[in-house]
């Protein structure tokens, strides 16, 4: 269901309105949620990080792209550590406009990646938040194998028609 959950929407040229995302991400689950907002919402970026497992580095790029998240970059990736930074419109409007933003869903969300993609434990922290940026550190720890995992079939991330808007003249 989720590759084709995945796909329907990605595909889709009519692209959802931005209010109702943040209405339903700034406005009402920190309301929902109360002082258990971050938590939850870490704990529901790892949810559907196993519900949308994601193959490769680019693909995980494009699809936090698709989700609405921002642009993600990794800035650097050793044995036991992997660094994002979340820029982009996104980020921007977000920090701009709530008072204190919260981004656990997206470093849950990376972590769980992280995780599925090692077959151990790998939790994730926010490292530095500004206006513009948002940095994520996933530590990946090696010596801790996940138990009863069963790794789920990556999806197939839809990658965004590239049309090429310049004429050939010889």
């Amino acid at each position: 269901m989720t590759n084709a959950f995945y796909s329907q929407f990605a595909a889709n040229s009519v692209k959802t309105s931005v209010l109702s995302v943040e209405i339903l991400r700034d406005a009402l689950l920190p309301r929902l949620l109360g002082d258990d907002s971050s938590g939850i919402l870490y704990w529901a970026g790892k949810d559907l990080a196993r519900q949308f497992p994601i193959a490769s580095n680019d693909d995980l790029c494009t699809f936090v792209e698709q989700a609405g998240w921002g642009h993600l970059v990794v800035t650097s990736e050793t044995n036991n550590l992997l660094t994002y930074e979340l820029t982009g419109e996104p980020v921007a409007r977000r920090n701009a406009a709530v008072k204190e933003p919260d981004y656990m869903l997206e470093t849950g969300f990376l972590a769980e990646q992280a995780a599925q993609r090692f077959n151990c434990v790998s939790e994730a922290k926010i490292t530095a938040s500004k206006r513009l940026k948002i940095q994520i550190a996933v530590t990946v720890d090696h010596n801790q194998a996940l138990t009863n995992h069963d790794p789920a079939t990556p999806i197939e991330v839809v990658r965004p028609q590239v049309t090429d808007d310049t004429e050939q003249t010889d």
